[in-house]
């Protein structure tokens, strides 16, 4: 049980060592978000976030999301570029 407890102690005061795990929780992220979303063309009203405005505008390339082209698109949804 000793040995567990230092492992743990380890990997909670060492951030380098709980890197792999942040990491891995940001890649899972993404992929949940891609999955989420997909490349339909449809208004930015009917549009439910941010988040899916700019999935559509640099993963799906529909630049018509940022028709003024500030890097914001769906300002209706979102007030900082992606």
């Amino acid at each position: 049980m000793p040995r567990l407890s230092l492992i743990c102690l380890a990997l909670t005061a060492c951030p380098a060592l709980a890197a792999p795990e942040a990491d891995f929780a940001d890649r899972l992220a993404a992929i949940r978000l891609a999955q989420a979303f997909d490349c339909r063309d449809l208004s930015c009203k009917q549009l439910s976030s941010c988040a899916e405005a700019c999935y559509k505008l640099l993963q799906c390339g529909q630049s018509k999301r940022d028709g003024d082209k500030d890097g914001i698109p769906c300002e209706n949804l979102c007030k900082t570029r992606c």
